[in-house]
């Protein structure tokens, strides 16, 4: 069978974490998990896309297609770097020649009186799939639930997606922030970005034990937190770099490492991608 060189790339990632580990019955497991998923998908649930002149421009959408062939990354969850209507439309634009291998969400400020009608106009327009919330950048707090309820409303009456800036230096988006909003919007998918960062990452465990609908990103976290993560809620952690101020590579060394140390392959596998595969209904 001939492969393509993003499942080329995928099976060795696989096949020399297990080598690292100097262990051959772990290696022939590797092996054999590489072969048997070679049609898995392999996916970063975040990602900035450049939109306009003055953001980084490591983001531009060439560059990122560039960077996940060379690191066999199959689909990125993506959004601007800021919310208002141009930034949405421009990456919708933007990256509409590559098809599917973006999965778009609006970046929203529910400050802005016609927050609702925007994420409407992204998601039926544009073809948008959720929302990127940022509480520091929009200046609002995730307790605030009645200002977060028009738009959280329509994702939960679609069964949609969201991706949450989360901190621990920030008290309006700490993890444990994240437990009545999650509980308020049972059918939205929440992914908490960063889970905490380095210092808050066991609040963000602990409320995603609790709460169904609640997920959480490795970008920008320790190491000691991926492995956390891994041990504690497996099937509801995502790989995330936060493209462009971490590389691919950088992001999957976290995981390969951690998949090392815990002589857990099938569990790298749902990190990288089975678990927003599930999550986001992808085939």
């Amino acid at each position: 069978m001939t492969m393509t060189r993003r499942e080329f790339v995928k099976a060795a990632g696989i096949i020399c974490a297990a080598a690292v580990a100097g262990d051959m019955d772990t290696l022939a497991m590797a092996a054999e998990t590489a072969e048997k998923e070679e049609g898995s998908m392999v996916i970063d649930g975040h990602v900035h896309v450049w939109t306009a002149e003055g953001e980084n421009e490591r983001a531009k959408v060439e560059n990122i297609v560039k960077a996940m062939d060379a690191n066999g990354i199959d689909k990125v969850v993506c959004f601007p770097f800021a919310a208002g209507l141009e930034k949405q439309r421009k990456m919708a634009e933007l990256i509409k020649p590559y098809g599917d291998r973006f999965y778009p969400l609006a970046f929203i400020n529910p400050n802005e009186k016609d927050a609702k009608e925007q994420l409407l106009y992204c998601l039926d327009e544009l073809g948008f799939h959720g929302m990127k919330l940022h509480p520091w950048f929009g200046n609002f707090s995730l307790a605030n639930i009645e200002l977060l309820r028009p738009t959280m409303e329509v994702l939960n009456e679609r069964g949609l997606y969201t991706v949450i800036h989360c901190t621990s230096d920030d008290a309006r988006m700490h993890p444990i922030m994240f437990e009545k909003l999650g509980l308020a919007f049972p059918n939205v998918a929440i992914q908490m970005a960063h889970m905490g960062e380095v210092m808050a990452g066991e609040y963000a465990i602990d409320v995603a034990k609790r709460v169904p609908n609640v997920y959480v990103d490795t970008s920008i976290t320790s190491y000691m937190a991926v492995i956390h993560a891994h041990e504690q809620i497996v099937d509801k952690t995502v790989m995330g770099c936060d493209f462009p101020f971490y590389r691919f590579e950088m992001e999957i060394q976290k995981q390969k490492l951690a998949a090392e140390e815990l002589h857990d392959v099938e569990g790298m596998r749902k990190i990288m991608g089975e678990n927003l595969a599930r999550v986001l209904h992808l085939k």
